[in-house]
């Protein structure tokens, strides 16, 4: 196969979901976008992680564009939150996880084990499973380009027979990583319920959707990051709040 020849659409997908060709670390500068009742915000991080289970990330920028008209519940881990005052480090490691927010002087606490093999990025996972072949439909929309590298670009779209939780997606598109097939960046519009991937509490949401664009401006991989980097403690005033 040559250089400009593209693997199917079948391997591109196996490779997607592999952990066995990611690097060891990554650096970078991501920007988030999310979109749902009217309003928009806009956050940017700078995030270092290092498998099987380290990640630090701190807000450089966080700006709500428009208000939203009423709140959700995105159905992640709480590894990816952040203070809602958008200033904020979360850092995990072996011993569990913790969040600061330096405006506030306050921090949670979460002590854990985590599992020792490795299991793929928590920055930007694929969101489509282990076993997309069967719940979506996948497209080849081409290539292009994201913070300077070569990807590759895939579409999803759940099948008839996919279950009520996949079918809250109407797509996913991601630019792949062409050499590490990491997802530089996502695009994804949910169909807002009381019960999916994004929860609400509203009882009039009818016809309401969720957006989220997760792009990496700036990355680069196994660049040497140092232990220090998934180590934090809090200044000794700071609260511990629960």
């Amino acid at each position: 196969m040559s250089p400009n020849d593209a693997p199917s659409v079948g391997e591109m997908v196996e490779r997607l979901v592999a952990t066995d060709n990611l690097p060891d670390e990554l650096h970078g500068v991501q920007h988030k976008v999310e979109e749902y009742g009217g309003g928009r915000k806009e956050t940017r991080l700078e995030i270092w992680e290092r498998l099987p289970n380290e990640v630090r990330s701190e807000v450089l920028s966080a700006e709500t564009v428009r208000e939203f008209d009423f709140e959700i519940e995105l159905f992640t881990s709480a590894q990816t939150s952040h203070s809602e005052s958008g200033e904020g480090t979360m850092v995990k490691n072996e011993s569990g996880l913790i969040t600061y927010d330096a405006e506030a002087n306050q921090y949670h606490r979460y002590e854990y084990e985590l599992p020792e093999e490795q299991s793929g990025y928590t920055t930007d996972p694929t969101l489509v499973g282990s076993t997309p072949q069967i719940d979506f439909d996948v497209t080849y929309d081409g290539r292009d380009t994201v913070a300077g590298r070569g990807t590759h670009v895939l579409t999803f779209r759940p099948t008839e027979e996919a279950d009520s939780f996949t079918q809250s997606f109407d797509f996913i598109t991601m630019w792949v990583d062409a050499e590490y097939w990491f997802p530089l960046k996502h695009e994804a519009n949910f169909q807002l319920r009381n019960e999916g991937i994004v929860q609400t509490t509203e009882e009039d949401v009818h016809n309401e959707t969720y957006f989220q664009k997760h792009a990496f401006e700036e990355i680069e991989f196994d660049v040497d990051i140092e232990d220090s980097t998934f180590r934090f403690d809090p200044p000794k005033d700071a609260e511990r709040v629960e």
